[in-house]
């Protein structure tokens, strides 16, 4: 069985309490997908959910970090992570 992952993000930027993907490397295979599953340096694997569009009915570059996972994420601000992208939905 092939474990490699579908993409690598070799220095994400971890941001308040959420996955943006706009300054992601692998942007164009997850963009407005409904769920990504990543492995996280330090943090593990995790699917995020797609965040809910904006107020103003746009598309938010982002998906909502699990509140099992929020505290660590938060602990983990500002630092550049290495991330694999597993799969996509």
């Amino acid at each position: 069985m092939d474990n490699k992952p579908i993409a690598v993000d070799e220095a994400y930027e971890i941001r308040d309490n959420q996955f943006w993907y706009n300054s992601c490397k692998f942007r164009n295979l997850i963009e407005d997908k409904n769920s990504i599953k990543v492995n996280i340096e330090g943090l593990g694997t995790h699917t995020f959910l797609h965040s809910m569009k904006g107020n103003d009915g746009r598309i938010t570059l982002s998906y909502t970090i699990p509140a099992t996972l929020q505290q660590k994420w938060k602990d983990y601000s500002h630092q550049l992570v290495r991330v694999e992208l597993r799969d996509v939905k």
